[in-house]
Parts: structure tokens; C-alpha cells; sequence
């Protein structure tokens, strides 16, 4: 380490993602250790400074770059692969990020040391190598790069390292598409002998042709499945286990739902149990992005239900709950399933038989009831007790909902579980998640729940506004019945809306319920909740109409919705909501998802035949697309991609009559 320009560096007057930079000397240093833990602890540390999770290039980096180089080239004495990483890490952030995130020392640092970067393409580790190949690629988007990628292709000798090279020269085709040459040779390497090359052109080529790989399922298939697709463990391209090849190469056909469904099939006939979860995945990528190919995978699924690996009979039942009644025809060996007590995560405590419940709840089969009161009523609920939510994008999450969501369409059975579930939440006081999650069931079914108010009805005296807000909620949800447990939120409606709401469906005390509501909609101005809650009042609060009109014209698209939505539940004038509601839903017709469009949907739908012709062009597009959508990823995505169908389906047939 060249302890004196290191020590010349201004350190403390620059910043990384944690503050002042006057640790990252020390860590340099450190890097270099003889000790390997110590140095890759400290390439680890330092990694998570100066890159962390990305989005902008620091002070700091520039002026580490110089000493990483002279790391990777050989003053580390562990982990130099790790050191390409980091460097790589930084050198593609800063060619995707915007021009204001990126320090303005940074390019003139990557110049200069350029020369010495893409000489670790000949470094005598095959393991550097490969990740110069992607810092190469990636993160140096200069000629000489790519001559610098050509001389090492034809000097190169480790299988493994070509195969990262060809995916090296896919990144720079797909830079600069003019590159025909490049092309050519990386369509020739389709026949090669090596089939694991094959596949790496294929990778290639897609990054500038998605259109390539569909055409070559079959061989697609037969590379993952081969015994040399365990070589790509070592690839800094794609790395891990048979599963991670399997899943990576699945996603080259994201945009074909035919050629998706077929590779999913192909390779389902392998043995190892990495790339049979890794093929499960595959289906639920496929089946969260498209709705046209459930047909054509339930019988996949159906198979493994009584596969030897437990996570694959988890998977599919999870796959067919998520698919619903669709899955109808598989809900005898679903209940049979749901004996099944093998743990699926030992730290969740999730079974097989927890899915295989859940879908058919998710058909509201009877069938499911003993598992739903076995599980309320026993220690091991089964199911987690608070709502997990992420991101769409075609990503499958095998993640069971909370008990909640799926006990509360169940309403029509509630006779069957209320006992269970009234006894589940009175012991749930102490645990406010679980409390109010339960009070939301109690609110879904209404007064098929009614049973449960004296469960709910402790809860009434919290102190958590959203406890409270959810007992509220409880009791306004079972109507004139609760009206006795109501009475105690009468000091608490002048600062809780959900307090005045259930004042008011209650019959226990309207007018106050009514007015307290409506100062709450017209005093709280930015919350969308009250808006909701007021348009069960009806005419009753007419004298909100014209700030509900004034909402909806223009501001948060939350509040636009619901304050449309509750004028025409208000006034019964369905013009000025329709209006509203179709602009707020139109960006569906492009595929463009957000929930508050599907809550949009959902209102023109209620409202009826007068939104069908403004809203038939979005309903119909709706209907027509092959794709699933959706905003959230996991099962949301095929509920979400019901409740807006299902408003479709009714706008388009007041349309057609």
C-alpha cells in the first residue's frame, strides 16, 4: 500500500454513505492484511461505505479507487476477486445513475487507473478474470475496453471465463447495438460445441434482442439441465447453485408467455432438488406475469402435491392458493394436503398443510374450516399475523398472507370459526398487531361476527389510536347489533374518525357520529380515510358535498378517489364522479397498475351502469390483456388482478347491455 500518497489524501474533508471518510485509510490498509478474515471483514466494511446499497457515487470513492486498484492487482493478499467486485460495483453505478449523483472526480479517477483495470483481464486468476470480464462490461463503457475484452477472448483458455467473456460482449452489443461484428460472433458461438457457450450467447444476445432466446427453448432447457451448468457457480456473471442458472435463464423469456410456460416445463425433468424449487419458481414468475398460461401449468402444479421435498408440495399448493378457484379442480388433494404438519420453515413455523389450507380457503372450501379453527384456537397460528407487501416486477415471493387476509372473505362461513376467532383476539390484547388485524375480520364479516364484540370490546379503552381505530372499526362493522358496545366511543369521536363512523352505523348516537365525521373530513383536509368512512352516511352529510367536489378536482389521487367516490354516494349524482374516477383508472388501459386504480375500478363499478360507457374502453382493455395486473408482488398480484377484473367484468357487461 503506498502509505504515503494514502496518507496525503484529504480523507476527513470527504464523505461516504455514513459521514466523514477518515475511516477508510484504515480500512485500505486493512484490506491488505495477511490475516483473510481480517481482510475480507474489512473489504466487506468497506464496500458498505463507500457503495452500500448504490444510487449516487461519493466524495470517497474517486479517491479510494487508486488504492483499490493497486489491491486487485496483487498488494491484497486475500479475496483480490472480492476487491474487482467492489471497484465493479461502483464503475456501473456510475454509468446508470443521473449526472447529479455521480461525484465529478469520479470519471478522471476511472481514467486514469483504465489502463490497469482491463489489465487484470490477463491476471493469472482465473477468478479475478472473470469479474474483470464484468467490470469490463459494465462498468467501462470506453473502446479500449472492448478491444481490451477481444484480445483476452482469444487468448483465454478457462471454460468458465469464456463463457463470462461472451456475456461480457452481450453488455457491450447491448451499449452500442451498431456493433456488428460483435453480433455476428456471439450468433456463431450458437454453434458451438460447448453447450454451456451456447447458452452464454443466448444470455448475450438478449441483452440487445429479447426476441433471440425464444426461439431456442429446447436448448435452453438442455443447458440448465446439463451436469457442466454446475460450472456456473463459478461465474461472476451468475454465480451460485444449479437453481440460480435455472432461474436466471429463465427470465430471458419473461416476455413470451408461451415460450415461458414451455421452458418451465422442460425443466421440471430435472432431479436436483435446487433446480426443482429454482423450476417452481419459474412457474410462479410465470404465472404472477400472465394469466393465459394457467391452464397449461395447473397440471404441473397438480403433480407435485405429493412430491418427496416438502417445499415443493409448499410451492404448488401455495401457487394453486394463489390462483384461487381457478385451482378448483385440485381441492380434493388440497384437503388431503392439509394433514400435512411437515415444517416447511423452521424459523416461521410454516407447514406444508398451512398452504394447502389456504388455498382452499382461498376457493372458500369448507374444507379448510377444521385446519382455520385448529390454528386459532392452538399455539402455532400457521400464518403470520401482520400483512407482508412487496414489490411487483414478475418477482414470486412464497409468502402465505396474514391470518387476516385469509379469514376475512370467509364471511359466509363465519358460524364455523367465529368461537374460534373471538377467543383468539380477547388473548391477543397484549399483542396490537395481531389485535388489530382480528378486529379487521370481525369488521368484514359484520353482523355474522357479532359473537366476537365482547372480545373487541376492551380494546375500545386503548390508548394506540390505531388500536383503537381498529375495535372502532370492529364495531361500526356489525351495524344496529353493536350499537351497546359503541356507547364508550362517544368521547372519543371528536378525535377519532373511525369513533364517529361507528357512532353512526351503529344508530348509538348518529348525530354526533355525523357531525364529528364531517369535521373530521372537512378539518383533516389530507387524509383520505374519513373521506372513505363518510360516504356510508349517504345524504346524511350533505353538507360536505361541496368540499368533496372541491377534493376530487384536483391533489392526491387517494383523496380525488374517495372524495368522488363519496359524492356520488352523497348526492346520487354520478356525473362528477364518473369524471374523476375514469381519469384516475385510465393509465389500466396501458397496463400501468397502481392500487388506488384498482380502487378506482372498483367505485365505477359500484356505481354502475352510469360509468359504463366512459369507463368501457378501460374496462375492456382490462379484460383483453394477457398480463396479470397488479401493483404488489407475491399472492396480491393474482388478487389484485381479480378485484380489478372482476370490476371490469361488471362495468363491461352493463356496457354490452
Amino acid at each position: 500500500m503506498r502509505d504515503d500518497e494514502l496518507d496525503r489524501v484529504p480523507w476527513w474533508e470527504l464523505r461516504h454513505n455514513y459521514g466523514r471518510a477518515a475511516d477508510v485509510p484504515g480500512l485500505l490498509r486493512a484490506c491488505a492484511d495477511p490475516d483473510a478474515g481480517r481482510a475480507g471483514d474489512a473489504i466487506d466494511e468497506l464496500l458498505n461505505l463507500i457503495y452500500h446499497q448504490g444510487g449516487w457515487i461519493c466524495p470517497a470513492a474517486p479517491a479510494a479507487l487508486p488504492f483499490l486498484v493497486d489491491l486487485a492487482a496483487g498488494e491484497a493478499k486475500h479475496h483480490r476477486p472480492f476487491v474487482v467486485e467492489v471497484i465493479w460495483r461502483l464503475a456501473r453505478e456510475a454509468t446508470i445513475i443521473e449526472p447529479r449523483f455521480l461525484d465529478g472526480a469520479w470519471q478522471p479517477a476511472l481514467d486514469a487507473v483504465r489502463p490497469r483495470l482491463l489489465a487484470l483481464l490477463e491476471d493469472p486468476d482465473p477468478a479475478v478474470r472473470r469479474e474483470a470480464t464484468l467490470l469490463a462490461g459494465q462498468g467501462i463503457p470506453h473502446p479500449d475496453a472492448v478491444l481490451a475484452l477481444r484480445r483476452r477472448w482469444h487468448a483465454e483458455t478457462d471454460r468458465v471465463t469464456r463463457w463470462d467473456l461472451a456475456l461480457a460482449f452481450g453488455a457491450v452489443c447491448a451499449r452500442d447495438p451498431g456493433d456488428a461484428a460483435l453480433r455476428a460472433e456471439l450468433e456463431q458461438l450458437l454453434e458451438h460445441e460447448d453447450l454451456q457457450l451456447r447458452l452464454a450467447a443466448l444470455h448475450a444476445l438478449h441483452e440487445s434482442d429479447p426476441s433471440v432466446p425464444v426461439a431456442h427453448v429446447e436448448l435452453l432447457a438442455r443447458a440448465v439441465l446439463h451436469d457442466d451448468a454446475a460450472g456456473w457457480q463459478d461465474s461472476a456473471w451468475i454465480g451460485g447453485g444449479r437453481g440460480t442458472i435455472v432461474r436466471h435463464t429463465g427470465t430471458l423469456l419473461r416476455a413470451d408467455p408461451v415460450a415461458a410456460t414451455a421452458y418451465t416445463i422442460a425443466v421440471s425433468r430435472g432431479d436436483e432438488t435446487d433446480a426443482r424449487v429454482a423450476t417452481m419458481d419459474q412457474a410462479g414468475r410465470v404465472l404472477t406475469e400472465w394469466r393465459t398460461v394457467t391452464g397449461a401449468l395447473l397440471p404441473y402444479l397438480g403433480d407435485h402435491l405429493g412430491d418427496g421435498e416438502p417445499e415443493l408440495r409448499y410451492r404448488a399448493a401455495f401457487l394453486l392458493g394463489c390462483l384461487g378457484t381457478e385451482a378448483a379442480g385440485y381441492a380434493d388433494r388440497l384437503a388431503v394436503l392439509a394433514g400435512d404438519g411437515t415444517m416447511r420453515d423452521t424459523a416461521g413455523r410454516i407447514t406444508v398443510g398451512d398452504a394447502a389450507v389456504w388455498a382452499l380457503a382461498r376457493q372458500h372450501d369448507p374444507r379448510s374450516l377444521p385446519g382455520l379453527v385448529d390454528r386459532l384456537a392452538g399455539d402455532r397460528l400457521g400464518f403470520p399475523t401482520a400483512a407482508l407487501h412487496s414489490g411487483g416486477g414478475g418477482v414470486f415471493l412464497p409468502w402465505l398472507p396474514a391470518v387476516h387476509e385469509v379469514l376475512a372473505p370467509l364471511g359466509e362461513h363465519a358460524e364455523a370459526l367465529i368461537d374460534a376467532l373471538a377467543a383468539r383476539l380477547a388473548a391477543a390484547r397484549a399483542d396490537r398487531v395481531t389485535a388489530m388485524n382480528l378486529c379487521a375480520v370481525v369488521e368484514a364479516w359484520g353482523t355474522a361476527a357479532q359473537r366476537a364484540l365482547p372480545a373487541v370490546a376492551p380494546l375500545l379503552a386503548s390508548t394506540d389510536s390505531y388500536v383503537l381505530a381498529a375495535a372502532a372499526r370492529a364495531v361500526g362493522g356489525c351495524g344496529p347489533a353493536a350499537a351497546d358496545f359503541a356507547q364508550p366511543l362517544r368521547h372519543r369521536a371528536g378525535d377519532q374518525p373511525e369513533a364517529a363512523w361507528a357512532l353512526w352505523r351503529t344508530g348509538a348516537d348518529p348525530e354526533l357520529g355525523r357531525d364529528a365525521l364531517m369535521r373530521h373530513v372537512t378539518g383533516q383536509p389530507g387524509r383520505h380515510q374519513p373521506i372513505a368512512l363518510l360516504a356510508d352516511l349517504g345524504s346524511a352529510a350533505a353538507p360536505c358535498a361541496d368540499h368533496l367536489r372541491r377534493t376530487a378536482g384536483a391533489g392526491e389521487q387517494w383523496l380525488r378517489a374517495e372524495a368522488a367516490y363519496a359524492l356520488w354516494r352523497i348526492t346520487g349524482d354520478s356525473a362528477p364522479a364518473v369524471t374523476v374516477l375514469t381519469e384516475l383508472a385510465r393509465p389500466l388501459v396501458e397496463g400501468e397498475c397502481l392500487p388506488v386504480r384498482v380502487a378506482a375500478m372498483r367505485h365505477l363499478a359500484a356505481i354502475g351502469e352510469p360509468a359504463a360507457a366512459a369507463a368501457g374502453v378501460i374496462a375492456r382493455s382490462v379484460l383483453s390483456n394477457p398480463r396479470r395486473l397488479a401493483y404488489f408482488g407475491g399472492w396480491r398480484t393474482f388478487a389484485e388482478d381479480e378485484a380489478l377484473r372482476t370490476a371490469a367484468a361488471r362495468l363491461a357487461a352493463f356496457g354490452d347491455g
